[in-house]
């Protein structure tokens, strides 16, 4: 046993270490928001880290995303909807996308929402490729360069305020 333990060893911490890892980015490692900047949303960009911005939510088009279960987490419900400029109900290029465990109401077709989050950069996990084309084949919006995916930590809409109660960053 003693002349395998320098190869099984080493072994198991990679693999440890490996797993710990994984399962870290799995449960959300983004590090909590300390303070949010006020931003306008022609301003938002992906690497503007912790903001708050106001906008015209459309949910006209939301795409339900359903995230399976695992291991160590339950299957999630997501929901996709863009975020316009404050008045904007004609607008149909989509850069700004909010990604929420909440359900929008059925009966409302746009809403002024004030969010604050965090702003990152739409990739394909987060955002499947085939959401434009969902979005597209539902209504005439489509997507624009750069694209920015706002996960929220509270949505403020006619006085009340939401929180989500995980943050997803997956």
């Amino acid at each position: 046993m003693k002349r395998w333990l320098p190869f099984v060893l080493p072994f198991v911490v990679v693999l440890a270490a490996g797993v710990g890892f994984r399962i870290w980015t799995l449960m959300g490692a983004a590090p909590a928001c300390g303070a949010y900047a006020p931003i306008e949303l022609d301003a938002l960009d992906y690497d503007s880290g912790c903001v708050r911005v106001t906008g015209q939510a459309h949910f006209e088009v939301v795409v339900r995303q359903t995230l399976p279960g695992n291991l160590l987490r339950d299957e999630e419900t997501l929901y996709l909807f863009p975020l316009f400029e404050p008045g904007q109900v004609d607008e149909r290029a989509v850069r700004i996308l909010v990604r929420t465990e909440r359900a929008p109401e059925d009966l409302v077709s746009f809403e002024t929402v004030t969010i604050e989050g965090r702003a990152s950069l739409v990739t394909a996990e987060q955002v499947p490729f085939g959401t434009e084309i969902e979005i597209g084949k539902r209504s005439n919006y489509f997507f624009s360069e750069p694209m920015v995916l706002l996960v929220p930590d509270s949505v403020s809409s006619d006085g009340e305020t939401w929180r989500p109660r995980t943050r997803t960053s997956r």
